[in-house]
């Protein structure tokens, strides 16, 4: 008998093992079974192996710890918080009766300075959506947003049919948010009443009248059969509120004497000593200032602070003073009480924002929002002289009733710095009485443990220094069983039915890993990876780089390939120090670099790898920074011989598949040039531009053109390639040089522009089809794997030409259809045996007129040039008439 009690007293269960030689007994531990209590039979999963002495007993524990118990194993209370602890805001906790729940609370954390664009934080719905088939009911303790703000995203993650309870003030609130955000259903929403209880999943819930800083605020009890709990919200102790509604000290003692199991409370002020003031003071205070203002009051302080604003109300009865409230929040809460009957101002006496210059400033005091700073919030605005509804002068009074939220000690700052630039008074601090807190200091909080005598303690709602000094003054009271856990962590709680037994009806049940949800105040909505919030700060700190890079690989010729590539790219950086653009060209000069270290026929997303890692290594070594770099690397195939004409009109010989023109690129030194384009107007425009190495810059933007470089090539035909000649290369495009447009032909000849009206028409109304001829023509020579060679004019194809053009010329006097006519002339010529496209007898013939022109303009002799006397005949008709 011995034996076995000092077996019930071991913290370790001992059990029977067969192995396949022999029988041991293995020890592990049974983390979730409390010592001295009476072990649940919790049913074992079998592994397929054996467990025993290779196996560790932490590792044991370990596993049970990430499996949450369901159905009736386990501890028959549960307590799973989702938020609100080890923080300041987001109050959300899931108390459950085996496996049925109840979710307490749904409130929203603000973001801090770091995540940015974001507007409000809220509990895992997903995980909440995971465990909806548990969850029964909602119920809310009050309607701050800490409280209530996560509704609209929890209530859709809960069956449709999951009801929502709340005090009638509270419920007011509640719907509001749900109508704005099209999921009110009006079947949902249940009111209660203090001291009356309902069921709600499995506990009968009994709400007990608390004092805070807003109307209907309560604390919970949660009866079942296997104990009772303890929920005390948000809470103080006022002796005197305005309201008449004292806290209900009286139905904690009773409340003693029945028992508790657990007592869950608010932690927030646990270090500050003493107990708090009554509102009643703060009311004795602002009445006090505003009797001795001389000019106009201005009070901003909590807007959900319905007793402060009657505050405000009864002084400016008392010195005829009127009021108006600037703030949609004011608005919002008035009105949320007025229905519920517990406002202590009619909204419709209240003077409109507009109105506020009709009055005399010793008349008016203005109730406004921005305590904290809030950047669109009125104080805020009217610091920087931006609010429309009121400016701030040397005369105004500001009266700051409210405490600064730790976090928001800055941006407060910097605003009453504002204000005291202007001149205004600034009133505020704890000397002067404006502000009371809506939850209890450490004196107040010692009461109320020892008036409740709990058989475990569980501090919530604070940060985790403050919940560890709450679990200290906990056990300096008697109660011995306390403990601090954190989000995501489910605690098992037994009743002790021994108030004297040392043991510990605590057990930890697992962890669930729970992330945060985000929202940027409008649709998106998602965890931090979802909204990149790592990524906005990230790229605000270290900022971006953007390098957009048109790639131009070389085409084959005569199957060989030039080993090096081409590429345009532009550069463009945002949140990036620039060292008076020295960095910028380094970025440009590394991204040359790196495109041409890589090979001819490597894909793409090579390119962006290589040209991303080398800028953000440079950025690294040049500024220390580790910007986001965003490579994107786009394939021109025609990009090439676009460029190649373009450099071969233009007349700059160096740019060639060559390798001496490449060597003579590098070094350095081609003229710049304008660009000179060809622009058709129909819609299939054909631009042409010169570009050598030069960077156009503006801004943070740099686009350069990356010329031909050397790489080291594996192909056998390497040194042949760099034996060919720059002629060899010309070779290759003199035919495209004749077809891509008359008037860079006659650029080429020197011949000026085209005097004659008609002729000028005529080149303008075909310069669409040309355009055309120019781009099949590219097309064409891009398909063949042989250079056509270039095949000048002989005198004999000129003298037809001018003889065919004379021909028809009075046909060409038309505005339209001549295209059609020097096709007409192209297959007259190819009859004879002339091989000349339309667009090549067009251009040849612009040019003829252009030296006629000139000739006859400048009076040169008629015998420099063959021509002339055939031409003479065609056109000095012409030529009379446009002179005349």
């Amino acid at each position: 008998m011995a034996a076995s009690t000092a077996l019930s007293l071991c913290p370790y269960i001992l059990s029977r093992r067969p192995t396949p030689r022999k029988r041991l007994f293995s020890c592990f531990v049974g983390s979730t079974t409390p010592i001295g209590t009476r072990r649940t039979n919790v049913p074992r999963r079998s592994s397929g192996r054996l467990d025993g002495a290779r196996k560790s007993m932490e590792d044991s524990v370990q596993r049970k710890m990430e499996q949450f118990y369901e159905g009736t194993a386990g501890p028959p209370l549960r307590v799973l918080p989702i938020g609100g602890l080890g923080e300041i805001g987001m109050n959300c906790m899931l108390v459950g009766n085996y496996d049925r729940y109840i979710l307490i609370d749904a409130g929203v954390m603000f973001p801090d300075y770091d995540e940015l664009g974001v507007q409000k934080i809220t509990p895992d719905t997903t995980f909440i959506k995971k465990w909806s088939h548990k969850i029964e009911a909602v119920v809310i303790t009050h309607g701050h947003e800490d409280h209530i703000g996560a509704l609209p995203w929890v209530i859709p993650a809960l069956d449709p049919h999951t009801p929502i309870y709340a005090s009638s003030f509270t419920m007011e609130l509640i719907k509001k948010r749900l109508k704005e955000n099209g999921i009110f259903v009006p079947s949902r929403l249940k009111v209660f009443k203090m001291r009356k209880r309902f069921t709600a999943g499995p506990f009968e819930i009994e709400p007990l009248r608390v004092t805070h800083s807003i109307p209907d605020c309560c604390g919970l009890v949660l009866r079942c059969a296997d104990g009772t709990i303890l929920h005390t919200g948000d809470w103080k102790i006022d002796e005197s509120p305005l309201d008449g509604n004292i806290f209900d000290r009286q139905f904690l003692e009773d409340l003693s004497k029945e028992g508790v199991t657990l007592m869950m409370s608010d932690s927030t002020n646990v270090l500050s000593p003493g107990r708090t003031t009554s509102e009643r003071v703060v009311a004795d205070a602002l009445l006090r200032h505003i009797s001795n203002a001389k000019g106009r009051i201005i009070t901003t302080q909590f807007a959900s602070n319905i007793h402060r604003l009657g505050s405000v109300k009864a002084a400016a009865d008392l010195t005829g003073r009127k009021l108006v409230f600037v703030g949609m929040s004011l608005r919002t809460y008035l009105d949320a009480a007025w229905k519920d009957g517990k406002a202590p101002i009619d909204p419709s006496t209240l003077v409109k924002a507009e109105d506020i210059d009709a009055y005399a400033p010793k008349d008016l005091i203005i109730v406004t929002t921005g305590s904290q700073a809030e950047p669109r919030a009125a104080l805020n605005l009217a610091s920087y002289g931006s609010s429309h509804s009121f400016k701030l002068n040397k005369e105004d009074v500001i009266l700051y009733s409210a405490k600064v939220i730790p976090g928001n000690e800055s941006r407060v700052m910097k605003m009453l710095n504002r204000i005291s630039e202007i001149g205004s008074t600034i009133v505020m601090g704890r000397n002067e009485g404006l502000h009371t807190s809506g939850h209890g200091y450490r004196g107040e909080l010692e009461e109320v443990l020892k008036i409740v005598k709990p058989q475990h303690f569980l501090p919530i709602h604070g940060e985790l220094v403050f919940l560890k000094e709450h679990e200290l003054l906990g056990k300096s009271t008697g109660v011995r069983h306390t403990t601090v856990i954190k989000n995501g962590e489910m605690l098992g709680v037994s009743h002790l039915r021994n108030r004297k037994v040392l043991s510990n009806g605590f057990s930890s049940l697992g962890k669930e890993n729970l992330q945060l949800m985000y929202s940027d105040g409008d649709k998106a909505f998602g965890t931090s990876t979802e909204l990149c919030i790592d990524e906005r700060l990230r790229i605000a700190s270290d900022g971006i780089i953007v390098v957009s890079m048109e790639i131009l690989r070389p085409q084959k010729i005569d199957g060989i390939i030039e080993n090096s590539l081409k590429g345009k790219i532009r550069i463009t950086t945002r949140c990036l120090w620039l060292d008076k653009g020295k960095l910028l060209d380094a970025l440009h000069k590394a991204a040359h670099a790196a495109l041409s270290s890589c090979p001819v026929n490597c894909p793409l997303a090579h390119m962006e790898r290589t040209v991303s890692e080398v800028l953000r290594k440079m950025v690294r070594k040049y500024s220390g920074k580790r910007p986001e770099v965003i490579a994107i690397a786009l394939e021109n195939p025609a990009g090439v011989l676009s460029d190649e004409l373009n450099e071969k009109l233009s007349g700059n010989s160096n740019v060639g598949f060559g390798i001496p023109a490449v060597r003579k690129v590098m070094d350095g030194h081609p003229k710049r040039r304008e660009p000179n384009k060809i622009k058709a107007e129909n819609d299939s425009n054909l631009h042409i531009e010169n570009t050598s190495e030069q960077n156009l810059i503006v801004g943070n933007d740099v686009e350069t053109f990356l010329p031909e470089e050397v790489t080291t090539s594996s192909s056998p035909d390497h040194a042949e390639r760099h034996t060919r000649s720059t002629e060899d290369s010309d070779e290759f495009w003199k035919p495209f040089i004749k077809s891509s447009s008359p008037i860079d032909n006659l650029e080429n000849d020197n011949n000026g522009f085209i005097p004659i009206e008609e002729h000028k028409s005529e080149l303008k109304s075909d310069d669409a089809t040309s355009s055309g001829d120019v781009s099949e023509l590219l097309s064409s020579q891009l398909k063949s794997s042989k250079p056509a060679k270039r095949n000048k004019w002989t005198s004999e194809e000129v003298k037809k030409l001018i003889k065919m053009r004379g021909e028809l010329h009075s046909r060409f006097q038309v505005l339209k259809g001549r295209m059609a006519l020097w096709e007409e002339i192209s297959a007259s010529l190819l009859a004879d045996g002339i091989s000349r496209s339309p667009v090549q007898c067009k251009s040849r013939w612009a040019s003829l007129v252009q030296k006629y022109e000139e000739i006859r303009s400048e009076k040169k002799s008629h015998k420099d040039w063959p021509y002339f006397e055939e031409m003479n005949k065609i056109l000095s008709d012409d030529f009379e008439a446009a002179a005349t």
